[in-house]
């Protein structure tokens, strides 16, 4: 999704334990096991990225679930598939 200028990239694009039917978009193999919103922030960080956080909206499909708080929009052109791997690769170093 492009808003502002960028990618909306949601903590549960790039969630293990969100299935892809409610919104995760990178296989299992690539995903992050409950990401926080400060973990991407830290990856967006690290790779060079501009951003935005908006930690106080709630995925649509996922409005009852906490785990689904939270997104950023990523100043960029790239897909958002793209984006995401490198967020979640990211994490998984910070994490060690």
């Amino acid at each position: 999704m492009k808003k502002r200028g960028g990618r909306t990239l949601w903590l549960v694009y790039i969630d293990l334990s969100v299935p892809r039917s409610r919104g995760r978009i990178l296989p299992r193999s690539q995903a992050v096991n409950k990401p926080t919103l400060q973990e991407m922030v830290k990856a967006l960080e690290a790779l060079g990225y501009k951003y935005e956080v908006y930690p106080n909206k709630k995925y649509p499909p996922l409005w009852y679930d906490d785990r689904a708080q939270g997104y950023v929009v990523v100043k960029t052109d790239e897909k958002m598939r793209i984006i995401a791997a490198k967020v979640a690769e990211k994490i998984k170093q910070i994490r060690g």
